[in-house]
């Protein structure tokens, strides 16, 4: 990687395409944002800089923005942004994903609205969805997390002007889909390869551009907007357990490793399984590693459909009253009837020992 500043607009399009991928903000990879390369007198000064020339450089580099790392804003080219889409989408288009119950119903309705609306500036998606303190809650916390999967981006900001046609104040953000935002151009590559594949891609990049950067920071800082830092290509999934029809908590007395219905064909050895039980506990009471799948089952259920079977590895077990629903809607969980991904932020805190309670 060339040293270089950046001093002018165009030296930002040049750097976006350079990197391919470049957070706004300094992050764990030293020289890894805008923030370090910019001359200070295009970053938070009176003239115009940095933060004026976001609009304009989204705009003629048709790159992607967004806060898909770490919470925080970051700046994707044409080049990398399929490949980093089709790796936090895991594969899935938004219909799918909420077809597989991977997607809170609240998400669901903010996309929707937003792709029939696309591009539109962030005020009037919130008027048209009646998000205000009246009316519907969460409107920062879902599109944020719609950035990082990367099914929303910001196409545009766009200033108010007074009434003599000056701008003023901070610009207002336009939100789209990549689907409206690149046409064709993204959605003939996005998912052309399995999303691990794109993933190593991505890590062999930016190995790439900072070779004396371990490729432990590197997978940290990338998974920094997951919550859970895990090696490439790890998932974390929530999988149902009913007492009516299998007595898992006798099971795992017994033994610590179990036969156990494979939920999806992307659980792979090695992903964590949380399980979930339903009434009379209607709580997550162990956290386990998926050992070994696609197992074929040969017998006959009364109660489950099976097809495969997988082999799941007690690693942890939890108190009764401490993962309940209740406390899991503040995560957007509200049911559990097939297995589906583990919301991160929720994994994190159960892992940290701070789940937040239900009031």
């Amino acid at each position: 990687m060339r040293d270089f500043t950046i001093r002018t607009k165009q030296d930002l399009i040049n750097a976006v395409e350079e990197f391919g991928i470049l957070p706004l903000f300094r992050n764990a990879i030293p020289g890894f944002s805008v923030e370090e390369h910019a001359d200070p007198s295009v970053w938070f000064s009176e003239e115009p800089g940095v933060w004026e020339w976001k609009g304009p450089v989204i705009r003629e580099a048709r790159c992607a923005y967004g806060k898909f790392i770490g919470n925080k804003a970051v700046f994707i080219s044409r080049e990398w942004f399929p490949d980093f889409a089709n790796w936090r989408r895991d594969g899935y288009d938004f219909d799918a994903r909420y077809d597989d119950e991977l997607v809170p119903y609240k998400d669901k309705v903010l996309y929707d609205l937003l792709e029939r609306m696309a591009p539109v500036l962030s005020r009037d998606l919130k008027k048209e969805g009646n998000y205000n303190k009246e009316g519907n809650t969460g409107f920062d916390t879902m599109i944020n997390r719609l950035q990082a999967e990367c099914y929303v981006l910001v196409s545009n900001f766009v200033y108010m002007k007074d009434r003599y046609g000056k701008e003023y104040g901070w610009g207002v953000a336009e939100y789209s889909t990549p689907e409206v935002f690149f046409g064709a151009e993204f959605t003939d590559r996005v998912y052309r390869q399995e999303p691990e594949n794109s993933y190593e891609r991505i890590l062999l990049h930016i190995s790439s551009l900072f070779p004396e950067c371990s490729r432990k920071t590197i997978e940290r800082t990338l998974h920094s907007a997951s919550g859970v830092p895990r090696e490439s290509g790890k998932r974390l999934w929530l999988v149902p357990s009913n007492p009516k029809y299998f007595d898992i908590i006798r099971a795992f007395g017994e033994r610590d490793v179990i036969e156990w219905k494979q939920g999806s064909d992307r659980m792979q050895p090695g992903d964590i399984a949380y399980m979930y039980l339903g009434l009379p506990y209607s709580a997550i009471l162990y956290r386990c590693e998926i050992v070994e799948t696609d197992i074929p089952f040969l017998g006959k259920s009364e109660h489950v459909n099976l097809k495969k079977l997988m082999k799941i590895r007690k690693l942890e077990e939890y108190p009764r009253n401490w993962i309940t629903l209740a406390r899991m809607k503040e995560y957007n969980v509200t049911t559990v009837r097939a297995a589906r991904f583990m919301p991160d932020d929720l994994a994190a805190d159960i892992e940290a020992g701070t789940l937040k309670r239900k009031e």
